[in-house]
């Protein structure tokens, strides 16, 4: 009997190990496959052209789930260039973690003034696009909870993140609502003459957009901001913060960490482009407003390049932040369904495999940071995730 026991216990922390140093939806453990080329809507483009909209979508193969948490990625290039292949990479990356994984194109173009793009017309240029960006992502993430069942997605998790002008459309996709007021300059405002014609400038309309209307447009649970920025810090007001990881380095030259222009390295170009918050006001704003620090995570680099200094690093850093919030967690106090009693005695290692806390009940877990654990109770293990003193059994 005892080595029975004994030989229990070894298999036991045996796959208590493998749940440590396999982090659900951070380590990349499953193969994939893509669907490419998928068109979710078309939409009329800043000339008066209709664009054609595609995204690609890649999912794990042999994960064993019906449904996964979402992660839409949204491709930099200053609303004038760059494409949803640029992130496709990253996208099969996040696959293999454990989510369906989305890189998606929106509508690209502005109005220049007397040379072409980056030079802008006047500030509504960037103002427009940006709202046609959103009005995209929202229409593709409408798109994306028709297809849920196709796609194995679990519309209750969703993560949405992109870099530079990507980003700025996530951020705004995400934290605009119904409450905030909107610029002026998405309106009917005057035309745009240039050499090859006279251009309207008519109302936008929604930000929602008008196709895939039949569903609601699904709720974001996590942002990923990488060198993104807001045109008011007051679409952070009203509805509740959504946790957002963000990073930045102190002197970008293209999308200031603090208040500036775009390009404002380059006065002739960035005279037209509107002021903008990037992540170091965000974060200030959020200190002013009290939000919870737990709720956002910031990696601001002393540096002076539009880019990412340790892009696998970041990337792991982002990974494990939207983790914490897409494991679907059942909470070990209330749902008796759970094969763990809440007064069970457990053990905690951390992700490192070092012991975090031994022989603990559920209520002295509480008291231990934030994070993703691995647990042994019971001869039996598992992964915890501590959240706001709350402790969490994925699903």
């Amino acid at each position: 009997m005892k080595l029975l026991v004994s030989l229990v216990l070894i298999v036991t922390l045996s796959v208590c190990a493998q749940l440590i140093h396999a982090q659900p939806f951070v380590d990349q453990t499953y193969q994939i496959t893509s669907s490419k080329d998928v068109q979710y809507a078309t939409a009329v483009r800043f000339d008066g052209r209709t664009d054609t909209l595609r995204m690609n979508i890649v999912v794990p193969t042999n994960d064993n789930a019906a449904k996964r948490p979402l992660v839409l990625w949204i491709h930099g290039g200053g609303f004038i260039q760059g494409s949803r292949a640029d992130f496709q990479a990253l996208a099969e990356s996040w696959a293999r973690r454990g989510y369906t994984a989305v890189t998606i194109s929106y509508r690209l173009g502005i109005h220049g003034g007397l040379f072409d793009p980056p030079f802008a017309f006047d500030e509504a240029e960037l103002i427009r696009a940006c709202f046609r960006g959103i009005q995209d992502i929202r229409t593709g993430l409408r798109f994306l909870a028709k297809n849920a069942g196709q796609y194995g997605i679990d519309t209750s998790r969703i993560v949405i993140g992109g870099a530079s002008a990507g980003s700025i459309v996530a951020l705004h996709a995400a934290y605009i609502d119904p409450l905030d007021k909107l610029p002026a300059a998405i309106g009917k405002i005057g035309n745009v003459t240039r050499i090859n014609g006279t251009f309207e400038r008519p109302d936008m309309g929604s930000y929602e957009g008008t196709q895939h209307i039949d569903v609601p447009t699904p709720s974001v649970d996590v942002v990923l901001n990488i060198f993104g920025a807001l045109l008011d810090l007051s679409y952070l007001d009203n509805a509740p913060f959504i946790p957002l990881f963000s990073y930045h380095q102190t002197d970008d030259p293209v999308v200031a960490c603090g208040v500036n222009r775009p390009y404002h390295s380059i006065q002739a170009v960035s005279a037209n482009y509107p002021l903008m918050s990037g992540t170091c006001a965000i974060v200030q704003d959020l200190a002013k407003r009290s939000v919870p620090v737990l709720s956002y995570e910031t990696i601001i680099h002393q540096g002076a390049a539009h880019d990412v200094h340790d892009p696998a690093g970041i990337d792991k850093a982002a990974a494990v932040f939207a983790a914490k919030y897409v494991s679907t967690p059942t909470s070990i106090a209330e749902d008796v369904s759970t094969p763990f009693n809440v007064d069970a005695r457990w053990t905690l290692y951390s992700l490192h495999g070092e012991t975090v806390a031994s022989d603990v009940t559920a209520e002295e877990v509480r008291g231990l940071p934030d994070g993703v654990y691995g647990a042994l109770s019971n001869n039996r293990c598992t992964t915890l995730i501590l959240r706001s003193g709350i402790v969490y059994i994925p699903r």
